[in-house]
């Protein structure tokens, strides 16, 4: 192999293909070697820059490489390279040593060779991490993941790489999420990607592996205040509050029995379930294991139309061990329920000013237009609103002119993070089941009352069992000041 490489010495660049494979090799190079210390010093901040510098450039690099090699074998199929004449590997040394040209070409080569392997190096380990990064992720290809970025960005998670959640660790998870991403690259090429972009309900990694790491379920406990102000659409937008303590859960310290919501999840409890459509949103048989041994089995209710039986029975589903992503489905890329709810949080933060006659039944009529154009939206409800308050209210329109400006631009700016035309995603694309006021059955979907063991006993659906209701919206809607002080408010 030596010898070979040395009779080849004197031909490196007597090819076209090798001069050119040089020129890439030694232009790609500064490229990379440029932005490395650019990003080791001052920190890249353009996703475009760091994609050419850790991906683009190395490429060329690579490629250049091989243009000198394939130009080498050339020359060698040309017969333009010196013949050997069968002489020893102690013989080559001899006339390298002998031979000033020889020995400078050969540390040339040498170095060169060092140079091209740190390179390499530096460029691989470089650009996997910038692949794994958030903004690899969420802003290469903004036009398709633009929703699901900018739902990232927002969330409680937002300091949590991609990777950490939707890779794993080991070689296995590395290449099956570089075929999966060569898949979706092709599929956005050729535009096949499905829009709005699927929630990945069936590859995601156990819970254990991702959420188990930083929440513990042991280690949930007690309860946790919650308060919610709900608006009417009439004109002086009128408030109710809801105010609950949710059973947390975890285990309690007094009778060592583990309690509350997150009993589900709690060591010794494994709840298994019958995933009857691709969302997982309607539940078949439920099963309770404890100690390793079950002692609960819970069935799901069958439909009294015959067609829909059959249908049922043929139905195919998963058998599938509860985690934390079965109520916590949405911990990340996180969507507005419905805009009444958004609504709701934004005039309970002040964003929007509840001495507005009828905002939120307006609010909602302007929302509820999905056909608007994102970059038109601020316009279009400033003017709408305008026109609305001039014709019913024009002391208001005059006085509360700011007011009225400043809740169109939060109501776009609630448009703008939840409806994506170009992607088809409008309100609930993406469900939550989280609780079961949203738009979806949520907890319900077990807790249906419908769902019973052999004897006729459902699995429970009282409200104690997950949380006491301290203040009812239609009972109570003035709860004292004192409770809403230490409460959360949350939506």
């Amino acid at each position: 192999m030596l010898k070979r490489l040395l009779d080849a010495l004197p031909y490196l660049w007597g090819h076209w293909l090798s001069i050119i494979g040089s020129i890439v090799v030694t232009i790609s190079a500064n490229v990379f070697a440029v932005l490395f210390v650019l990003d080791m010093t001052t920190g890249l901040r353009s996703t475009y820059v760091s994609a050419i510098g850790y991906l683009v450039a190395p490429m060329f690099f690579i490629g250049g490489l091989m243009l000198i090699l394939v130009g080498v074998w050339r020359q060698k199929k040309r017969g333009l390279r010196r013949k050997s004449g069968g002489e020893s590997l102690s013989d080559i040394l001899d006339r390298i040593v002998q031979s000033k040209s020889l020995r400078r070409r050969a540390m040339v080569i040498g170095g060169l060779t060092m140079v091209n392997v740190l390179l390499v190096s530096a460029a691989t380990y470089k650009g996997v991490t910038y692949t794994h990064s958030p903004a690899f992720c969420g802003t290469l290809c903004h036009s398709v993941m633009g929703p699901e970025y900018a739902a990232y960005r927002r969330s409680p998670h937002a300091r949590v790489t991609c990777a950490d959640c939707h890779v794993g660790e080991g070689a296995e998870a590395f290449f099956s999420s570089k075929l999966a991403g060569a898949r979706q690259l092709w599929s956005m090429v050729t535009g096949e990607i499905h829009r709005p972009i699927p929630t990945p309900v069936h590859g995601l990694r156990p819970a254990r592996d991702t959420c188990e790491k930083c929440h513990w379920p042991a280690k949930f406990h007690g309860a946790r205040l919650i308060v919610r102000h709900h608006y009417k659409d009439d004109e002086k937008n009128s408030r109710e509050t809801n105010v609950v303590q949710l059973k947390v859960g975890g285990q309690n310290q007094r009778s060592k029995r583990y309690e509350g919501i997150h009993w589900h999840v709690s060591p010794g409890v494994k709840i298994t379930y019958e995933g009857l459509d691709s969302k997982r949103s309607k539940i078949g048989k439920v099963t309770v294991e404890e100690a390793g041994k079950a002692t609960r089995v819970f069935f799901a209710p069958k439909p009294d139309d015959k067609k829909k039986q059959a249908q049922a029975s043929a139905t195919p589903f998963e058998v599938r061990a509860m985690d934390c992503v079965d109520c916590h489905n949405r911990p990340t890329h996180t969507f507005d329920n419905s805009p009444a709810v958004a609504i709701d949080q934004a005039l309970a933060f002040g964003k929007i000013d509840l001495e507005l006659p009828f905002i939120k039944r307006e609010g909602l009529r302007l929302l509820k237009q999905i056909d608007t154009p994102r970059e038109q939206a601020a316009a279009k409800y400033a003017k709408d609103l305008q026109a609305f308050y001039a014709k019913t209210y024009p002391e208001i329109a005059k006085s509360k002119a700011k007011a009225i400006e400043k809740a169109a631009r939060e109501l776009a700016w609630i448009y703008r993070r939840n409806i994506y035309p170009e992607m088809k995603l409008g309100w609930n694309s993406y469900p939550n089941h989280i609780g079961h006021k949203t738009t979806t059955e949520g907890c319900f979907r077990c807790h249906d009352d419908e769902h019973k063991n052999k004897s006729g006993k459902a699995i429970s659906q009282d409200c104690d069992v997950c949380h006491d209701v301290l203040a009812d919206e239609e009972e109570t809607p003035d709860v004292p000041k004192s409770i809403l002080k230490l409460g959360v408010l949350r939506y």
